[in-house]
């Protein structure tokens, strides 16, 4: 088995600014996570499924009639989850409506973790952030605009 998942992927100057955030946090706050991954929006989480049988699941996607036009992430002030043990630091999308008809649309034809109201994030500070480091990181980001 394989995790896999399914993400929005921001235009390529909202990457660029979102690995220089993770990179910030990286260097100064010792949160490595985010900096080694590409800049996402994840709109199904992680999932376990049988690598063997990637092609069914990458056809099933593949087939989707989406409904959902295109259009443009924007990102807006930070957040985070302040988890005890594994806290987050993320850059809340504008377009949490849009972000929000994709996966109502998405989700009943992959049929994975159900859940009403997406919680649309960009992570920039990941699970590895000492609660330490998060108290230091969020003082300093809960009132900057990204």
């Amino acid at each position: 088995m394989s995790l896999y998942f399914i993400a929005v992927v921001p235009h390529k100057e909202l990457r660029k600014k979102a690995k220089l955030y993770s990179k910030d946090f990286a260097e100064r706050f010792y949160s490595l996570g985010s900096y080694k991954n590409f800049p996402h929006i994840t709109l199904i989480k992680p999932f376990s499924f049988d690598e063997y049988k990637e092609d069914e699941l990458v056809d099933k996607f593949s087939e989707m009639d989406l409904k959902t036009t295109s259009f443009i992430v924007d990102l807006n002030d930070f957040g985070c989850f302040p988890n005890k043990n594994n806290p987050v630091i993320f850059i809340t999308p504008e377009n949490k409506e849009e972000l929000q008809k994709l996966y109502d649309e998405v989700q009943p034809k992959m049929n994975f973790h159900s859940y009403a109201k997406l919680t649309p994030h960009l992570t920039v500070a990941y699970r590895d952030l000492s609660p330490e480091n998060f108290s230091l990181a969020w003082e300093e980001y809960q009132s900057k605009i990204s």
